[in-house]
């Protein structure tokens, strides 16, 4: 049901969604009051918003809570009904794709 929800409210490219939009509304860029820095800062958050696109299901799952919403992995654990396990390994896993993208 939250995957669904997430895909109804996010523009989508080959059935992965777009998060691109996103990274222009993060808390980096809303601390910023300087424009030209704000405008050379937008470049990481797209590529990242980007290869988040790019993650299987249940990795994209784990980090758009853990790293978007900011919830704790035992809290995402609950919501998913995953082992806290498998949330931590989908969530490190995920991290090591993102980092190896950009």
């Amino acid at each position: 049901m939250l995957r669904t929800a997430v895909m109804t409210r996010t523009p989508h490219i080959d059935g992965r969604p777009e998060f691109s939009a996103a990274a222009f509304d993060t808390v980096a860029l809303r601390s910023l009051t300087d424009e030209d820095e704000a405008a050379e800062r937008i470049a990481e958050p797209i590529a990242l918003f980007k290869a988040m696109g790019r993650l299987p299901h249940n990795q994209l799952d784990v980090m758009v809570l853990r790293a978007r919403r900011g919830m704790a992995a035992e809290d995402v654990s609950q919501l998913l009904g995953l082992p806290l396990a498998t949330v931590l390994s989908d969530e490190r896993h995920a991290t090591r794709f993102l980092d190896d993208s950009l």
